[in-house]
């Protein structure tokens, strides 16, 4: 080294301060670490609530429209189009009828349990609810959009669920694609449009670059699924995909499913609905 008077000199360090300072560099490389770890947590707590409130829509809409066809199918054939909502006392589905003033036509309402047999359902016809007005706008704006827009892609035997969802404020309409075969779920073709207050399209995103199509396992069990995803994509897993595997896990023999980017490994725990973070560098350990 180079003191101001410009002499070299070497420094040496005792024992003792050599001690010190591996304690110090260990400390932060060990708080460093830690800090990593609870951003990744957060991270996966959240998506994880955005997947679940996710599933909880889709869940309830799936059951209600088997429910109104089954039971009220004459009356099926005016419906337009549904949505589900969450309130306070559980998940509700609305079906509204096809004329530029529509009405509702049903109402299905589950508990928070979500029990498929545990449901009441009300088919007397009646205005929007003023939550109800905003969720059928944006789902009606983003139908135009994914009808229009060349963003949105379509699949040979597939069609795209419209999911809109409103909570504290924030207005948004999932777009994912339906799942036909039964011994597949589908990942990806998946989009999510953004709102402002006043119900207006500020954001459109593309969540994965193409259709994914998983074997959920049969006469060969597979454990575990895995899928990458690319610059393009989020480098972390999704709320669309969570949806998916809690939608379909009864209907696979998956224990994990592994979702891969350049820097993180997202691994789904299906058994306890629990979703981890890694870096690479803690994976490849």
């Amino acid at each position: 080294m180079q003191n101001p008077q410009g002499y070299l000199y070497s420094q040496t360090f005792s024992p003792l301060m050599k001690k010190r300072l591996t304690l110090i560099i260990l400390f932060i490389l060990v708080r460093n670490a830690t800090a990593q770890k609870n951003a990744l947590r957060q991270i996966a707590d959240s998506i994880n609530a955005e997947g679940e409130m996710l599933y909880r829509s889709e869940w309830a809409s799936v059951h209600s429209t088997q429910i109104f066809t089954f039971g009220f199918g004459r009356k099926k054939l005016l419906s337009g189009g549904y949505f589900s909502y969450e309130t306070e006392k559980g998940m509700t589905t609305i079906f509204f009828s096809k004329n530029e003033d529509p009405v509702v036509l049903a109402t299905v309402k589950f508990d928070h349990s979500l029990d498929s047999s545990k449901y009441g359902i009300d088919t007397t016809t009646r205005k929007f609810t003023e939550i109800e007005k905003d969720f059928y706008i944006i789902r009606s704006k983003a139908a135009q959009v994914v009808s229009n827009d060349t963003l949105f892609k379509f699949y040979q035997n597939t069609s795209l669920n419209l999911v809109p969802i409103i909570k504290d404020g924030a207005k948004k309409v999932y777009v994912i694609t339906a799942q036909t075969a039964p011994d597949e779920v589908l990942l990806g073709n998946d989009y999510l449009i953004n709102f402002d207050k006043d119900n207006d399209i500020i954001k459109k995103t593309k969540l994965h670059n193409n259709l994914i199509p998983l074997g959920t396992g049969g006469k060969e069990a597979i454990k575990a699924s895995s899928h990458q995803h690319l610059d393009e994509t989020s480098p972390f897993i999704t709320a669309t995909d969570i949806c998916a595997f809690k939608l379909w896990k009864r209907k696979t023999t998956w224990v994990i499913s592994f979702i891969v980017s350049a820097g993180y490994v997202s691994a789904w725990h299906f058994r306890d609905e629990f979703l981890e973070i890694l870096t690479q560098a803690e994976w490849e350990k």
